[in-house]
């Protein structure tokens, strides 16, 4: 199946993350981070981008950009290709230094963008280099926090105006924000996206950016159906899965439903935790668990593929 093309429109954000090839180091030294910020700099000045935040790790880059009228893709190529051939001389090698292409997740800005900000600020603690964002040096937390002036290249402005309109304000709850725990689930869809590991917004958003783009917009679906789809390979009847129970097939039965909903319908994790009753922490550590058993487990494999051929079936009647 060919690529879908990248939607771009005036003032879209994405979460855009670049890897090294075979997940090689694409920093060695102070110079290389130093010289990386120096073309992004000339980048984002040359194609009218705005940095919301960044972390550079050793083997990737993480970045909030939001794209003006021309395509990120400018950029991202510019910035690829100057690295690669600066790189590629100074160690006397040859060959790719990034992982093909850029991934890019369109964000909802107006409802995720501090929760990127948090999740791309939080990647060295994930990663388990520090225990606090503000020990790591390369990215753009201390910034936020008001440790550091901003470097002129960085916008924190947009950033820190989700957490209130006067800037200490702002910062208190910027970190006791950066304190609390994300949703599991929240963080793979910042990871990869929840329509096509492109875009990560809700049903409204979703359609909108497609209709955008000139893209057909699938048939909607009902959590009601995509309950009833789940209800239907589990043979169980569809109010079982509301009820207050906690047997482990229907827990499963609930997880999967939710899972597939988000990934394939445009949902969101807290739209399946208000229709089961269910908490949204609770939810998404049985979700977390599905995840994990699906790559070695047939019998949940096959369930899956019945629920979606269940859902397609739905939207082409």
């Amino acid at each position: 199946m060919p690529r879908k093309r990248r939607i771009h429109y005036p003032g879209a954000i994405y979460h855009v993350m670049l890897r090294g090839n075979a997940k090689q180091d694409i920093f060695h030294s102070d110079e290389e981070y130093r010289y990386f910020e120096t073309i992004l700099a000339e980048g984002l000045e040359q194609f009218s981008l705005t940095l919301h935040s960044y972390c550079w790790m050793k083997n990737h880059v993480h970045m909030a950009l939001q794209v003006k009228d021309r395509p990120l893709s400018k950029l991202m190529q510019n910035l690829s290709q100057r690295y690669t051939q600066w790189f590629n001389k100074k160690y006397d090698r040859v060959g790719h230094l990034f992982q093909g292409r850029y991934k890019a997740i369109l964000v909802d800005k107006d409802a995720y963008l501090s929760e990127l900000i948090r999740y791309i600020h939080l990647n060295p603690v994930r990663a388990e280099i520090v225990t606090d964002p503000a020990d790591y040096r390369f990215n753009s937390h201390a910034a936020y926090a008001g440790h550091v002036q901003a470097p002129s290249w960085l916008f924190i402005d947009r950033g820190l105006g989700c957490f209130g309109k006067m800037l200490s304000g702002a910062r208190v709850a910027y970190l006791y924000f950066m304190g609390q725990a994300a949703e599991e689930e929240l963080m793979e869809q910042l990871r990869h996206g929840s329509k096509e590991g492109r875009i990560l917004g809700n049903t409204v958003f979703v359609k909108e950016v497609l209709k955008q783009n000139r893209e057909e917009i699938p048939a909607e679906i009902t959590i009601e159906q995509v309950v009833g789809a789940a209800a239907l390979v589990y043979q169980i009847p569809p109010r079982e899965m509301t009820s207050a129970s906690r047997a482990r097939h229907l827990a499963e039965a609930r997880a999967m439903t939710a899972m597939i909903g988000m990934d394939h319908c445009h949902y969101l994790l807290s739209d399946f935790a208000v229709y089961f009753n269910r908490g949204v922490p609770c939810m998404s550590r049985q979700i977390k668990a599905v995840r994990a058993r699906l790559p070695k487990d047939r019998l949940v494999q096959e369930k899956m593929r019945r629920i979606k051929n269940q859902i397609s079936a739905i939207r082409q009647a």
